[in-house]
């Protein structure tokens, strides 16, 4: 949706503040925590989804299989209070804990999940950890992570995108020299040339820069057995990129004329949203309805057993191979002084 000319006028102002917030803690007016830990920041420069959860689930699942403890520390947005949480395995409320730190301990059970509005308490409650990754971190001036990891959709990398809040930038390209390794997402699925890439994006070679694809499965059933064989069913996404997503599983389940309804990301599935659900499935005639994992934790029990519904599941696939993005963050820790603890 193109940004409403009333914006632009106000990117100069959320430019300023950026700017003042930043330099508060770049002066040492307001105390910057330096954690002791191996902590991995994932962030980004864009608003909305660039594959960031994807991106840490991908890295904890190769980390714990060489041995390495992990924890995650997430603001838990969309929960309803603001105390600092170990996720409680037993009782996967998205309401206590925010929709993405459930998906995250649900599909990674060995990995301490935590959420916390300060992230530097998160990291406190995981001390045995042999590397944290802490979301949402690359603007979080107030913590100084071993690393940053910066993730960049592929069709988002253009130098003529605005400044929030007429267009989707948090910071400018120039941000990226911060960061310590950069990811570029959602890539075409016939590859992409890392090193036109980097030089498009005037990257330093001191930045490793790797290429991710996303790769769906089919519908897997929620709350019933029955296979998923290409029945009419509506689409419905709430996540950072809602409309591109649901074109995307259009074009993976062959079903261009499929009814879909995109919603912002951590929209509630309660009230107004739910009747929006029922209704399109009732109007559309849909023997069954298809939602994504973060909006599954978001569904009560009985939402789910209402009509017939399927999860489609993404993975992150890194185009240069996971040795290689595990290779890259052991030698950047190394380079930093904090070398990860690996089994002999």
């Amino acid at each position: 949706m193109r940004p409403s000319l009333w914006f632009y006028p106000l990117v100069p102002l959320y430019w300023l503040g950026q700017k003042l917030h930043r330099g508060l803690y770049q002066s040492g007016i307001l105390a910057v925590d330096h954690p002791r830990q191996t902590v991995i920041g994932i962030g980004n420069i864009h608003a909305g989804g660039s594959g960031k959860t994807p991106l840490a689930m991908h890295l904890i699942g190769i980390c714990q299989e060489r041995g390495l403890s992990t924890a995650y520390v997430s603001r838990g947005y969309g929960r309803q209070g603001k105390s600092n949480l170990l996720v409680n395995m037993a009782d996967l409320d998205p309401r206590i804990y925010g929709d993405e730190a459930c998906m995250v301990a649900s599909a990674l059970p060995e990995c301490t999940v935590i959420v916390a509005n300060r992230r530097s308490d998160g990291i406190a409650l995981a001390p045995k950890a042999d590397i944290v990754f802490v979301d949402d971190a690359f603007q979080h001036w107030s913590l100084k992570p071993t690393l940053h990891i910066v993730t960049m959709p592929f069709n988002q990398r253009s130098s003529q995108q605005k400044l929030l809040p007429a267009g989707p930038l948090r910071e400018g390209l120039s941000a990226l020299c911060r960061a310590d390794m950069l990811v570029i997402t959602n890539c075409p699925l016939d590859g992409c040339d890392s090193k036109a890439l980097a030089q498009e994006l005037e990257l330093s070679p001191s930045i490793a820069l790797l290429c991710a694809q996303t790769l769906m499965d089919m519908p897997q059933p929620v709350g019933h057995e029955l296979p998923w064989e290409g029945q009419a069913a509506l689409l419905v996404a709430g996540l950072g990129q809602s409309q591109s997503v649901l074109e995307q599983w259009k074009a993976h389940l062959n079903a261009p004329k499929a009814k879909v309804l995109a919603l912002p990301d951590h929209a509630s599935l309660s009230g107004k949203n739910w009747a929006s659900i029922q209704s399109l499935i009732q109007q559309s005639k849909s023997q069954a309805w298809i939602t994504s994992a973060k909006d599954l934790a978001r569904l009560t029990p009985e939402q789910i057993q209402a009509y017939p519904l399927y999860v489609i599941a993404s993975s992150m696939h890194i185009i240069e191979g996971a040795s290689s993005l595990f290779n890259q963050l052991e030698k950047l820790c190394a380079k930093k002084g904090q070398p990860l603890p690996l089994p002999s």
